[in-house]
């Protein structure tokens, strides 16, 4: 992939501050170790949604785009 549109960050746009709020969260749990661990591949799920819901992917695409995830 040579280039990706990523959007600039707008506070008043909601799937912007619910992946800031959820980004938060992530780096909260992954600075606790791995007893959060659980907790913390929910929270970037929920992030992966969130994002695709910008990008305007479908359920389908965005679960072929966790799969090569999950290979690598």
């Amino acid at each position: 992939i040579n280039h990706i549109a990523l959007p600039s960050y707008t506070p008043s746009n909601p799937l912007h501050e619910t992946l800031s709020t959820l980004s938060k969260q992530a780096h909260q749990l992954a600075s606790q170790g791995k007893t959060r661990e659980v907790e913390l591949r929910q929270v970037e799920k929920e992030i992966d949604g969130q994002a695709a819901k910008i990008w305007g992917l479908s359920d389908s695409e965005l679960a072929q785009i966790s799969s090569f995830r999950e290979i690598g």
